[in-house]
């Protein structure tokens, strides 16, 4: 294919994906109101025609599994370009310069073993996917090569970013200083990373902390993880904290207690699960009552124990605060298969605050005695669409926000991050 046949000038959506005998683009220089481009899984696809760099109406690029990609012209120039994926272009060595407006960019499975700086200051970014070749996916083909092996300092200066997500880069040492706008930072399966930059104020957004089978990161660098105000968290690992003064093996724990604010943790058993859909649900009773149900949903198997680390906090409705009264904190899972090993609970008072830690130094941490509590978080991720991200979100949900997130209204808010990254 080198040329359309009609005309361009109204075309605003153009899906050309698996088109497998593709091996150029045409010229797209005519197409001026395009805002939809996907050219996800043609495997034949050497390169991306330069005129794609002026097509100032595209608000949605998407590059999946173009095996054979090698060049994509500067992004510089589009104003309108908000979404950015190049996932599984296995022979693209170099990232094209990008566009400040973008909000949104996916770079997963390339040759790349600098994550470069193409990224602008003033950018607008809000969520970055940097993926390595070690990727989680029974589809995907294992290939040996180049891999991510640090990434730019630059990063600290994207003061709008709020989600990075850090997947399958088993070279990847360290960790950059990172914004201070960050409410979610999830690391998977990056096996060497052993070093974080960490300064995380006692006010800092941060949220969700995620660190699965990253089995070199340190005991110092876990504590302070799991002491930080209002996030969630899981951990590689057997161990629960110290500050988890109520403890109690299996999966029920009950305290009497006036408190209305809880720190919560349980340990996971190893999972092999085939669910596309897993979930760890705690449930608190009061004095036999149900309250509050906290849901962790998650879609990948677990490879090892898991520590979960959160908060919770029962409504005033709920209870008469003034008096004492048996609380049962129930865990379960979605699978026969999931095992809760043991469970804790810490009681959080206005003095104690939200078991919030803050680092004076901004020192790096890294383990200097061996492996700790490592870990993964749960998250959860919107069905897939042309040229976006996975929303590889984490998140406690309550009973009436799990019944939203069920109607057939919302189905489109709630799928597998397989669907949105690696298909």
């Amino acid at each position: 294919m080198t040329n359309f046949s009609k005309p361009l000038g109204n075309l605003k959506k153009l899906n050309l994906s698996w088109s497998s005998n593709l091996e150029e683009l045409p010229d797209l220089g005519n197409a001026t109101n395009l805002e939809i481009l996907d050219v996800c899984k043609c495997q034949s696809l050497v390169e991306i025609h330069s005129s794609v760099g002026n097509l100032h109406k595209l608000e949605r690029l998407g590059m999946g599994y173009c095996g054979k990609i090698q060049v994509v012209p500067s992004l510089f120039n589009l104003a309108s370009l908000e979404i950015v994926s190049i996932v599984g272009c296995y022979q693209l060595r170099k990232l094209p310069d990008i566009s400040a407006t973008i909000t949104e960019l996916g770079i997963v499975d390339t040759m790349l073993e600098e994550f470069t700086a193409s990224i602008r200051l003033g950018s607008r970014l809000l969520r970055l996917l940097i993926g390595g070749s070690v990727i989680p996916n029974q589809l995907m083909l294992e290939r040996s090569g180049a891999d991510i092996e640090r990434l730019p300092d630059c990063i600290k200066d994207l003061h709008g970013l709020e989600e990075l997500y850090i997947v399958g880069c088993p070279k990847l040492v360290s960790l950059p200083e990172l914004p201070k706008s960050l409410k979610r930072l999830i690391v998977w399966n990056c096996e060497s990373l052993a070093e974080i930059l960490v300064y995380f104020p006692s006010d800092s957004m941060i949220e969700d902390l995620c660190f699965p089978d990253c089995v070199k990161l340190g005991t110092e660098a876990g504590r302070v993880i799991t002491q930080l105000q209002s996030s969630r968290v899981c951990l590689l690992g057997r161990d629960i904290p110290a500050e988890f003064n109520h403890r109690a093996d299996g999966n029920f724990l009950a305290i009497c207690s006036n408190a209305a604010r809880f720190k919560i943790c349980a340990v996971v058993s190893q999972m092999e699960v085939e669910d596309d859909v897993r979930e760890l649900m705690c449930r608190i009773h009061i004095n036999g009552c149900p309250t509050e149900n906290c849901i962790f949903p998650f879609i990948f198997a677990i490879q090892s124990e898991h520590l979960f680390i959160f908060h919770s906090e029962i409504r005033r409705g709920d209870r008469r605060l003034d008096q004492y009264s048996e609380i049962l904190f129930e865990f379960s899972a979605s699978s026969q298969d999931i095992k809760i090993v043991e469970c804790g609970v810490q009681i959080l008072t206005d003095r104690s605050g939200s078991g919030s830690y803050e680092s004076n130094s901004q020192q790096p941490l890294k383990d200097n005695n061996g492996s700790l509590s490592d870990g993964s978080l749960e998250y959860v991720a919107p069905k897939a669409r042309v040229g976006t991200l996975p929303d590889i979100r984490s998140r406690t949900r309550t009973r009436s926000e799990a019944a939203s997130e069920s109607d057939p209204k919302n189905l489109n808010r709630s799928s597998k991050i397989s669907e949105r990254v690696l298909n």
